[in-house]
């Protein structure tokens, strides 16, 4: 639950965030500025539906800018830690204090297991299921496979249905209420692609015997 409402400044601050975040972000494929604002909206649906104590501008500094790093980065890898470095230099440049600071850039560099930390605050750890609960469903699985290089196979098989394997890592009961349907429908639809993609091996298969036997 949110322990407070926003004070003017920290809205100010939030404002700026936004107009940050949005110049940022609306070129970026995949991770573009509909990702970031969906993650904040499930964040304050967690964020106010939970039992423990939550910060309302920890957690909206934190949805906004958990994917900055991802901005101009080729493959986005350590983006939770180069996200981090550049979200608390725009931060520290409105004077946001150290303390916010230190809380915003540590959702930052926890909401991704390429990190190899994993969320203890509870705010990292509504972010993390924000952010986890967007990547499932027909747009997150769209979103996905925007930009992925490799055979299909590899793709469905490792951009759709590993994210399968992610609504175990959810941290909170309501998180795993929000992203039920979602997992659903990316389990349907995963195993429709998965079916049309041995469908056409096997039709390929097919078409390489018959070749075969027409050189005998």
């Amino acid at each position: 639950m949110f322990t407070r409402k926003l004070s003017l400044k920290e809205n100010e601050t939030i404002q700026k965030i936004i107009d940050f975040v949005r110049n940022k972000h609306q070129t970026e494929e995949g991770h573009d500025y509909s990702h970031v604002l969906e993650v904040c909206r499930l964040a304050i649906e967690i964020g106010s539906r939970i039992e423990e104590p939550v910060d309302p501008f920890i957690i909206l500094g934190g949805a906004l800018l958990h994917d900055i790093g991802r901005v101009g980065a080729p493959d986005g890898r350590f983006h939770g830690i180069d996200g981090a470095s550049r979200a608390e230099e725009f931060l520290e440049s409105m004077s946001v204090d150290a303390y916010a600071v230190k809380r915003i850039t540590g959702i930052i560099v926890r909401h991704t297991p390429t990190s190899m930390l994993p969320p203890e605050k509870v705010e990292e750890k509504v972010i993390y299921d924000a952010d986890t609960i967007e990547r499932l469903g027909l747009m997150g699985m769209v979103r996905g496979i925007m930009g992925k290089k490799g055979s299909m196979e590899s793709i469905i098989t490792d951009r759709v249905m590993k994210r399968l394997k992610d609504f175990d890592t959810l941290f909170f009961d309501v998180s795993r209420e929000l992203a039920k349907p979602h997992y659903d429908t990316t389990r349907e639809i995963g195993g429709i692609l998965q079916n049309a993609l041995k469908n056409r091996l096997g039709e390929i298969e097919e078409i390489e015997s018959y070749r075969m036997l027409r050189e005998v």
